[in-house]
Protein backbone atom coordinates (compact mmCIF):
# COMPACT_ATOMS: atom_id res chain seq x y z
CA UNK A 1 0.00 0.00 0.00
CA UNK A 2 1.55 3.24 -1.00
CA UNK A 3 1.38 6.22 1.95
CA UNK A 4 2.09 9.94 0.90
CA UNK A 5 4.90 10.72 3.91
CA UNK A 6 6.03 14.23 4.35
CA UNK A 7 9.75 14.49 5.69
CA UNK A 8 12.10 17.22 6.97
CA UNK A 9 15.11 17.76 5.62
CA UNK A 10 17.36 20.42 6.43
CA UNK A 11 14.60 22.75 7.31
CA UNK A 12 13.00 21.84 3.92
CA UNK A 13 9.53 19.76 3.78
CA UNK A 14 9.46 17.27 1.17
CA UNK A 15 6.94 15.05 0.03
CA UNK A 16 7.05 11.65 -1.03
CA UNK A 17 4.81 8.17 -1.68
CA UNK A 18 6.38 5.20 0.06
CA UNK A 19 5.67 2.10 -0.48
CA UNK A 20 7.02 -1.35 1.45
CA UNK A 21 7.68 -4.82 -0.12
CA UNK A 22 8.89 -6.97 1.94
CA UNK A 23 12.74 -5.39 3.18
CA UNK A 24 12.47 -2.83 -0.10
CA UNK A 25 11.21 0.40 0.48
CA UNK A 26 10.05 2.11 -3.21
CA UNK A 27 10.11 5.83 -2.53
CA UNK A 28 8.66 8.00 -5.26
CA UNK A 29 9.83 11.68 -5.25
CA UNK A 30 9.32 14.11 -8.37
CA UNK A 31 8.31 10.95 -10.29
CA UNK A 32 10.95 9.66 -9.62
CA UNK A 33 11.35 5.91 -7.93
CA UNK A 34 14.32 4.49 -6.16
CA UNK A 35 14.25 1.59 -3.83
CA UNK A 36 16.03 1.00 -1.02
CA UNK A 37 16.91 -2.34 0.69
CA UNK A 38 16.13 -2.25 4.66
CA UNK A 39 18.08 -4.69 6.94
CA UNK A 40 15.48 -5.44 10.29
CA UNK A 41 11.99 -4.38 11.20
CA UNK A 42 10.78 -1.09 10.40
CA UNK A 43 7.16 -1.62 11.69
CA UNK A 44 4.77 1.14 12.20
CA UNK A 45 5.49 1.24 16.26
CA UNK A 46 8.81 0.32 17.51
CA UNK A 47 9.55 -0.25 21.24
CA UNK A 48 11.84 1.79 23.25
CA UNK A 49 13.42 2.72 26.28
CA UNK A 50 12.37 5.39 28.44
CA UNK A 51 11.68 6.45 31.95
CA UNK A 52 8.52 4.94 33.67
CA UNK A 53 5.79 7.04 35.81
CA UNK A 54 3.56 9.10 33.37
CA UNK A 55 1.70 8.78 30.48
CA UNK A 56 3.80 9.40 27.53
CA UNK A 57 6.62 9.70 29.18
CA UNK A 58 9.74 11.16 26.91
CA UNK A 59 13.20 11.54 26.52
CA UNK A 60 13.80 15.40 26.98
CA UNK A 61 16.96 15.85 24.58
CA UNK A 62 15.26 13.62 21.73
CA UNK A 63 11.26 15.24 21.20
CA UNK A 64 10.67 11.00 22.00
CA UNK A 65 7.06 10.78 22.93
CA UNK A 66 6.11 7.08 24.61
CA UNK A 67 3.11 5.69 25.92
CA UNK A 68 4.14 4.33 29.40
CA UNK A 69 0.45 2.27 29.72
CA UNK A 70 -0.84 -0.33 26.97
CA UNK A 71 -3.61 2.13 25.37
CA UNK A 72 -5.95 2.84 21.95
CA UNK A 73 -5.17 6.00 19.75
CA UNK A 74 -8.27 7.68 19.11
CA UNK A 75 -7.09 10.69 17.15
CA UNK A 76 -4.03 12.53 16.44
CA UNK A 77 -4.22 16.15 16.30
CA UNK A 78 -1.06 16.71 14.25
CA UNK A 79 0.70 15.85 10.94
CA UNK A 80 4.62 15.16 9.99
CA UNK A 81 5.85 18.18 9.39
CA UNK A 82 3.64 20.47 11.93
CA UNK A 83 5.52 23.28 14.14
CA UNK A 84 4.38 22.34 17.44
CA UNK A 85 4.78 24.09 21.15
CA UNK A 86 6.32 22.55 24.20
CA UNK A 87 2.95 21.33 25.63
CA UNK A 88 0.71 21.15 22.77
CA UNK A 89 -1.71 17.67 22.08
CA UNK A 90 -0.08 15.17 19.86
CA UNK A 91 -2.29 13.13 20.52
CA UNK A 92 -5.72 11.35 22.20
CA UNK A 93 -4.53 7.89 24.03
CA UNK A 94 -7.30 5.82 25.52
CA UNK A 95 -6.41 4.12 28.41
CA UNK A 96 -8.53 2.48 31.31
CA UNK A 97 -11.59 4.66 29.48
CA UNK A 98 -10.02 7.09 30.18
CA UNK A 99 -8.88 9.76 26.94
CA UNK A 100 -5.17 11.13 27.88
CA UNK A 101 -4.03 14.15 26.05
CA UNK A 102 -0.56 13.27 24.91
CA UNK A 103 1.63 16.13 24.69
CA UNK A 104 4.85 17.06 22.91
CA UNK A 105 7.93 17.69 25.14
CA UNK A 106 9.73 20.36 23.67
CA UNK A 107 8.64 22.96 20.88
CA UNK A 108 10.32 22.06 16.88
CA UNK A 109 8.91 20.43 14.08
CA UNK A 110 7.00 16.38 14.43
CA UNK A 111 9.36 14.29 12.77
CA UNK A 112 7.56 10.95 12.78
CA UNK A 113 4.46 9.80 13.45
CA UNK A 114 4.77 5.80 14.74
CA UNK A 115 0.81 4.99 15.27
CA UNK A 116 -2.69 5.27 13.69
CA UNK A 117 -5.94 5.92 14.89
CA UNK A 118 -7.57 3.11 16.40
CA UNK A 119 -4.33 1.46 16.86
CA UNK A 120 -3.67 -0.29 20.31
CA UNK A 121 -0.52 0.39 21.62
CA UNK A 122 1.75 -1.62 24.23
CA UNK A 123 3.92 -0.06 26.87
CA UNK A 124 6.91 1.73 25.91
CA UNK A 125 5.89 2.12 22.31
CA UNK A 126 7.31 5.17 20.67
CA UNK A 127 4.23 7.12 19.44
CA UNK A 128 5.55 10.36 18.34
CA UNK A 129 8.90 12.12 17.87
CA UNK A 130 9.42 16.27 17.55
CA UNK A 131 12.59 17.48 16.46
CA UNK A 132 13.31 19.99 19.16
CA UNK A 133 14.08 23.58 17.75
CA UNK A 134 17.57 24.90 17.90
CA UNK A 135 17.83 28.23 19.67
CA UNK A 136 21.02 30.61 18.72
Amino acid sequence: MKKERTFVIDGEKITAEVERDGDDLRITLDGETHTVRIDGDIGPSKPVRSRRGRLGAHNENSGSIVSSIPGKVVSIDVKVGDSVEEGETILILEAMKMQNEISSPVSGVVTDIFVEEGQSVESNFELASVMKEAHD
